[in-house]
């Protein structure tokens, strides 16, 4: 999960290049191409489309390019259609169940603007979270770990790691996954300073 997180990560911060490296590291390390899409489909909601359909993209660029080496990677378990897409109302109570879960199970309605609570009540937390690729701790891991590569979402990243573990990640889990991932995929600023520094 680890490696796939990374990947999370770089695909938050639009890093094409380091993330191409980091699917390559993730597919030798065991985790399946199935796995990649459906993290980098469901990174969109917090990340934006374009930089979601940049990493599907790269991902099938660097398959390709295995595919040409002879190498033969783990497609994984197959996306399956969830039943709740064809009925909007299931959708809805699946998913304001799934978010009262990630608030720790206080109900979070945003009447504020009630068109983005039934978007993230319906699709998000319904039509996403409905997909059986990964499990909601998993889920999380993914989202906290996006988060953490993004600037001014500290409100987000900080909610998230408390919903990381209401979701049934450890707390441990979660800040372990936070440092590792500061020296994984540090800024590309602060790693092109490294690398400078290294070749002096």
């Amino acid at each position: 999960m680890l490696l796939l997180c990374a990947c999370a990560a770089l695909e938050a911060r639009g890093d094409l290049e380091r993330l191409a490296l980091a699917i390559q590291d993730a597919l030798d390390g065991g985790v399946c191409v199935n796995e990649m899409k459906d993290a980098f489909a469901q990174l969109y909601a917090y990340t934006g489309f374009p930089r979601a359909l940049n990493a599907l993209n790269t991902l099938e660029r660097v398959l390709t390019e295995r595919q040409a080496k002879g190498i033969k990677d783990n497609e994984g378990k197959p996306f399956r259609r969830p039943a709740t897409w064809d009925d909007a109302a299931l959708s809805l109570q699946f998913g304001t169940e799934m978010q009262t879960r990630d608030e720790g199970g206080t109900p979070w309605d945003y009447t504020f603007c009630p068109q983005a609570d039934y978007y993230m009540k319906s699709h998000l937390f319904g039509d996403i979270y409905a997909c059986d690729q990964f499990s909601p701790a998993e889920r999380e891991l993914l989202t906290v770990s996006a988060l953490s590569a993004m600037d001014g979402v500290t409100p987000q990243y900080e909610g998230h790691k408390e919903c990381a573990v209401f979701m049934g990640n450890s707390k441990e889990e979660v800040d372990y996954l936070c440092r590792w991932l500061e020296d994984k995929t540090p800024p590309t600023s602060l790693h092109a300073t490294l690398t400078q520094a290294t070749a002096m």
